[in-house]
């Protein structure tokens, strides 16, 4: 099925700001309902449409055959268990700083935060149990740019899997 898009229209411009925050404040809400055994489908639910929401400011994101089954297998936390090794605040930083990232790398440019955003997400990776060295394969023989789309679309890809990620669904499906 395709959809053909007006070309002579203006792109559809959205507001991105604020959503990574967003995200992370209601991650971490549901972080907290967890502990007190008090989480149920529907606070799963409103966590997972922020995490949505906050991909979709990425998009498009590079994808390579694999990647989400990689990622999937490698995870070893859910989103909402990570708090104890990162913070709310930098969860939303991160999520917010990665935004923007990727509209720069879209445009074909390096973002002056580079650096910033590796960090930020290596942190998180490790929060969920990934290592940044366990993804080489996406990004071997890759010029800059084309490394950085590719490590934000992993990053897009092990934030969303693991908001929907359950200790429990796993060894259930084995």
């Amino acid at each position: 099925m395709s959809v053909d898009i007006d070309s002579n229209s203006p792109p559809l411009q959205m507001n991105t700001e604020g959503t990574g925050e967003a995200a992370a404040h209601i991650l971490a809400a549901v972080s907290i309902l967890k502990g007190l055994n008090e989480l149920n489908l529907e606070s799963l639910e409103i966590a997972r449409r922020y995490v949505d929401n906050w991909i979709s400011t990425l998009v498009p994101l590079e994808y390579i055959p694999g990647m989400a089954e990689f990622v999937g297998g490698k995870l070893k936390r859910s989103l909402m268990d990570v708090f104890d090794e990162i913070s709310e605040e930098e969860l939303g930083e991160t999520l917010e700083i990665l935004t923007t990232v990727k509209r720069s790398l879209d445009m074909g440019d390096i973002p002056y935060n580079i650096a910033e955003a590796e960090v930020r997400m290596e942190r998180v990776f490790r929060a969920l149990g990934l290592e940044m060295n366990d993804f080489g394969r996406f990004l071997e023989n890759s010029d800059l740019l084309q490394k950085m789309r590719r490590t934000v679309s992993l990053f897009a890809l092990a934030v969303g899997i693991a908001s929907v990620w359950d200790r429990k669904w796993i060894a259930e499906s084995q």
